[in-house]
């Protein structure tokens, strides 16, 4: 009896009429690929056999016009040789590259279900990246990214390192409470810390709830003080889950923002325009102005840049030398100005660092470039604007 492979190759061998003559293109560029898999030494997969039954039993009647054996062999398949085998790959492991960095990996044989699952593991993991057409991913060897593969992919039987099986286990058998407790303000007694702290507020400055709860990102303690993140602007900034925040300039005054950063005790700071947003920069210089005036900042201040000189460029530069916005950057500067991803170099070997930083109508603003860089110094970073730009933003509602 004639087998279903044989068959195959005696309807794509076909010259009249050809094989895409009778079916649909889609259909007849199936069928010359599984014919020459089927004269391969590889073979084909018992899924592709059932892919080729499909196509045969569609286009059974046109298909007849080649073989007058086609209604038997479809009703009773029968193959010259046996399926060729798939090796099942389903593994995680760490890899080690030749600069010593160590990444997650995840490898498997194409699974639809698993694919879904690493799609919105993507969502959830830190630089999670596909390769090999899907079939292989890598994400940042963490404690975060350990726990979430691993949970997510342990229903489909993965062949897990032992390294990571080691690994996985010593974060589960944490607690969280244990490991909370020893970073609890109170709990600390770290000279360096008192230090450190002592060295931002100085020893005479009064503390307040607001100024406890904000250097908790930027000194990473927790408190037992309920965090407030909607009566006040200051009690929002201070209670912020990330480093960069957004404003709402219709709802907040640029004096507000400086007031509730002067609160928080976060000067110096560095103001940031987008290079992007070019028709404001007078406007913003001027609310600048304003914004120092009003909370009695009227000196050390520095921008440092300066626009073409055309009419608007003379306005702004001429703004700058009225106000005397020209101190130099020192230890002492309160406030400095300068534009996105043109970073003057003398900030790079200058001590002076910014307690906070707010970004001007950010349009690509602090996402690129060397200003984005630098700011990240800073985990107080305000995006002043209509509509938040800026990556892992926090919206205000206030």
């Amino acid at each position: 009896m004639i087998t279903v492979d044989k068959l195959l190759l005696e309807i794509v061998n076909s010259t009249t009429p050809t094989v895409e003559e009778l079916v649909p293109a889609k259909d007849s560029r199936v069928l010359r690929s599984l014919g020459s898999s089927i004269i391969s030494h590889f073979f084909i997969t018992e899924n592709q056999s059932r892919l080729l039954l499909k196509i045969l039993k569609e286009n059974q009647k046109r298909l007849g016009e080649i073989s007058e054996n086609l209604n038997q062999v479809i009703g009773a398949p029968l193959w010259s040789r046996q399926f060729r085998q798939i090796e099942q790959v389903k593994k995680i492991y760490i890899n080690t590259d030749e600069d010593n960095e160590s990444t997650l990996v995840i490898e498997f044989t194409f699974n639809s279900e698993i694919r879904k699952v690493l799609q919105e593991l993507s969502k959830k993991c830190e630089n999670f990246i596909a390769h090999l057409n899907g079939k292989k991913y890598t994400a940042d060897l963490t404690e975060h990214n350990i726990v979430h593969i691993i949970d997510a992919l342990a229903p489909f039987d993965m062949d897990i390192d032992d390294t990571v099986k080691t690994h996985y286990n010593t974060i589960k058998s944490w607690s969280e409470t244990t490991f909370r407790d020893q970073f609890l303000l109170t709990n600390i007694v770290n000279v360096n810390f008192q230090k450190h702290i002592t060295d931002d507020l100085g020893i005479q400055t009064a503390i307040d709830n607001n100024i406890i709860t904000d250097r908790s990102m930027r000194y990473q303690y927790f408190t037992e003080i309920a965090k407030n993140h909607g009566d006040t602007l200051t009690e929002v900034l201070a209670s912020r889950s990330k480093t960069k925040i957004w404003v709402d300039k219709n709802q907040h005054s640029l004096s507000h923002v400086v007031a509730s950063l002067m609160e928080l005790k976060r000067l110096p700071l560095l103001v940031v325009f987008d290079t992007l947003v070019n028709d404001k920069y007078n406007d913003n210089l001027k609310m600048l102005a304003k914004a120092l005036d009003d909370n009695g900042i009227y000196d050390r201040v520095g921008v440092y840049f300066r626009l073409a000189n055309d009419e608007s460029g003379k306005r702004f530069n001429n703004l700058i030398a009225d106000r005397q916005y020209n101190y130099r950057l020192e230890s002492d500067t309160q406030v400095c100005a300068v534009q996105s991803g043109k970073i003057p170099k003398f900030f790079l070997t200058n001590p002076w660092k910014p307690m906070s930083v707010i970004a001007l109508d950010s349009r690509m603003g602090l996402r690129h470039g060397k200003t984005a860089v630098y700011s990240n110094c800073c985990d107080l970073i305000v995006e002043w604007a209509e509509q938040p730009n800026l990556m892992d933003q926090t919206r205000i509602i206030a």
